[in-house]
């Protein structure tokens, strides 16, 4: 299996601003996300930023960073943009690892890429994992992912609990780790946002108007919560000094 990952590290993040280079115990969290991707099996990673702060920073720890459009909308795009850059053939697997994600496991993400690998019938391969609590459950900012039972495809995305009334169907929560073949990928960026895109702000929803087809994967291991706000943060750094 051979793939790429892309970190798209925006400096100027709505909620806390210039957060890829805020501090995870001793480290920046972009760091913390390359050690991530490190650890996989992944055959090159690339840092796509529209920071020149993020860029040297990433230059001091090895790693390879790319300067990108400041136009971007989403992160999505900045790994298009990356793609396209790099001239990547249309069968090529890329995972987009988010540059919030300090805690994602490496193993889960050699599984999404893997899944993809696996599975060329579909465009795009992401993760889910069992919620943690009932409150978790009904949190409007945990995103359940509702999905075929038998053949593990994603049906549809939500921000609120939906009942389906079909035994069939199955809904977990979901992770923001997505791997693309490098023609999804572009078909996907390359296409305007749909309307229900829009009203759930889930930029994943606009791949049913494309008709990519989504597989979803019972992550391996829970990753940590990303890092959002300044609580996030907080919290993520006391995991760090405080690993179970």
């Amino acid at each position: 299996m051979s793939y790429s990952i892309v970190i798209p590290a925006r400096y100027d993040s709505k909620r806390l601003p210039g957060k890829a280079l805020e501090d995870i115990n001793g480290k920046t969290m972009i760091e913390r996300a390359y050690e991530a991707a490190l650890g996989s099996q992944a055959d090159e990673i690339i840092i796509a930023t529209d920071s020149e702060k993020i860029k040297d920073v990433c230059k001091k720890f090895g790693a390879k960073c790319l300067i990108t459009s400041s136009e971007h909308k989403s992160g999505t795009d900045r790994v298009n943009e990356v793609a396209v850059i790099e001239n990547w053939s249309d069968e090529m697997i890329i995972v987009n690892l988010q540059g919030d994600n300090a805690l994602m496991p490496s193993k889960n993400i050699d599984q999404v890429a893997k899944l993809l690998f696996d599975n060329p019938a579909y465009s795009i391969a992401t993760l889910a994992t069992n919620f943690l609590s009932k409150d978790e459950e009904e949190d409007e900012n945990a995103v359940k992912v509702f999905f075929d039972k038998e053949t593990d495809e994603a049906i549809t995305f939500k921000r609120q609990l939906k009942a389906y009334g079909n035994t069939t169907v199955n809904y977990m929560r979901h992770i923001g780790i997505y791997a693309y073949t490098r023609s999804s990928l572009r078909t996907f960026s390359d296409s305007e946002p749909s309307s229900e895109e829009e009203e759930e702000k889930l930029e994943q929803l606009r791949a049913y108007d494309l008709k990519l087809r989504i597989i979803v994967g019972k992550a391996s291991i829970t990753p940590g919560p990303d890092v959002d706000t300044y609580e996030d943060l907080l919290l993520v750094n006391s995991i760090y000094k405080n690993p179970k």
